[in-house]
């Protein structure tokens, strides 16, 4: 009989830590595996799994992470879930009872207290999984490739920023363009800058539905959002799928953060790359995306506010306590003789960019044209430096169709990380 398996999801480390250290009074000894990226938590239940008991950390205590938690049991729901939160909970009763929780533990705890916490959860998972195989006793071997083949979920790539005019949705557009480009594969760009939304602007789309009239759906079963999903995006030539943000103010002030949580896991499920447009503020909604995505793009231009509320930006996030290794810096806009240095700036940001872009007018034609300006404009100097820049984001085989079509030269160039 394996040993049982405990996942500690918290974006700090300190629960982990301690789960660790109590581990060996458990009997027998469970494995530990701490997941601080919330948006990969997904793969690793699919990849690491099996897992007795799911323990979630004060991260997960907003309205957003409980509506995570409750998707999570709806898949698993013979896995246990421990929620030990330092404060009570956002959300409701019946979001904290949809979440699944066998316990409730009040931190900072005793190790005395969370020893027989786990010891319950671990014996509520094993007479689950045991119940199950009595019930399902024709379950063989054969049933396993099939799982092995298992659909995963798509990579998620926010774009963000603390002041307008940074040029994300110009970003986003690019982004999914390029991935689609070069992978053969899906992706959908989910507007998520609910009032002011502007990715269908940029593309020249009409489309027929928004993200308010997916979530309006009569059928509230997950899955079957999921499967419908598609069916409330519009396809822009370039392959892109776009699902749009709604129409009027008043529907944007409906959707909650739960609602974020539920489509953009929806649009993850179908499609192999997500890319989220945001409006230039932190909002709850706002942050429901980051607990999802596998890279947050933090974009600024080259101007004195942009700069300063970045650093404030990069402030909430460390408070926030997501990590640096998944938040990579965007320079836009970037011209010589504005009264700013670009190295000035750069010497600010410790961790670098991972790209300095310049101001191109390819870029005003190419949204008048309503195409993603790599596309517009291939060979324009902005368009090469996104390319060469983007190219660590694919799969090596794919790398290897860039370097045919953009050749990787050697140049002090804007693109490229900045220290």
């Amino acid at each position: 009989m394996r040993n049982p398996k405990i996942l500690v999801l918290d974006r700090g480390e300190e629960l982990a830590q301690q789960i660790q250290h109590v581990a060996d009074d458990l009997r027998p000894r469970p494995d530990i595996v701490p997941c601080t990226r919330l948006g990969s938590v997904g793969e690793l239940l699919e990849n690491d799994g099996p897992f007795d008991v799911l323990v979630a950390g004060p991260s997960l205590g907003t309205r957003s992470g409980l509506q995570r938690l409750g998707l999570i049991r709806e898949e698993l729901p013979g896995m246990s879930v421990v929620l030990a939160f330092s404060r009570r909970p956002d959300g409701s009763l019946r979001e904290i009872v949809r979440a699944g929780a066998v316990d409730l533990l009040q931190l900072p705890v005793d190790d005395k207290e969370l020893i027989e916490s786990l010891d319950r959860a671990i014996e509520l998972a094993q007479s689950a999984t045991a119940a199950a195989a009595a019930a399902a006793p024709a379950q063989t071997t054969a049933a396993q490739p099939a799982a092995a083949g298992a659909p995963t979920v798509g990579r998620v790539f926010t774009i963000s920023s603390a002041t307008g005019g940074c040029g994300k949705t110009f970003f986003a557009t690019n982004l999914a363009y390029f991935l689609v480009r070069y992978t053969g594969k899906r992706a959908c760009i989910v507007d998520l800058d609910l009032q002011f939304g502007e990715v269908v602007t940029a593309l020249r789309l009409r489309p027929k539905y928004t993200i308010f009239d997916a979530l309006q759906r009569e059928d509230t079963d997950e899955d079957d959002l999921r499967a419908h999903i598609e069916e409330y995006t519009v396809a822009h030539e370039t392959g892109v799928h776009v699902l749009a943000a709604p129409r009027e103010p008043s529907e944007a002030d409906r959707i909650t953060p739960p609602d974020v949580t539920r489509i953009v896991e929806a649009v993850r499920k179908q499609f192999d790359f997500v890319v989220v447009d945001t409006p230039p503020q932190l909002n709850e909604a706002v942050l429901a995306a980051f607990d999802l995505s596998d890279l947050l793009y933090v974009m600024a231009t080259l101007d004195l506010p942009s700069v300063r509320n970045m650093s404030v930006f990069l402030g909430t996030l460390e408070r926030l306590k997501i990590s640096s290794e998944n938040v990579k810096l965007i320079l836009n806009k970037a011209e010589s003789d504005v009264g700013i240095d670009i190295d000035q700036v750069t010497k600010l940001f410790p961790q670098g960019f991972q790209a300095v872009l310049p101001y191109a007018k390819e870029v005003s034609r190419s949204i008048n044209l309503g195409m993603p300006v790599m596309a517009a404009s291939p060979q324009a100097e902005i368009s090469r430096l996104m390319t060469s820049g983007m190219r660590p984001l694919l799969p090596p085989e794919a790398q290897s169709k860039v370097e045919e079509v953009v050749p990787v030269k050697k140049r002090s160039g804007l693109f490229g990380r900045r220290r």
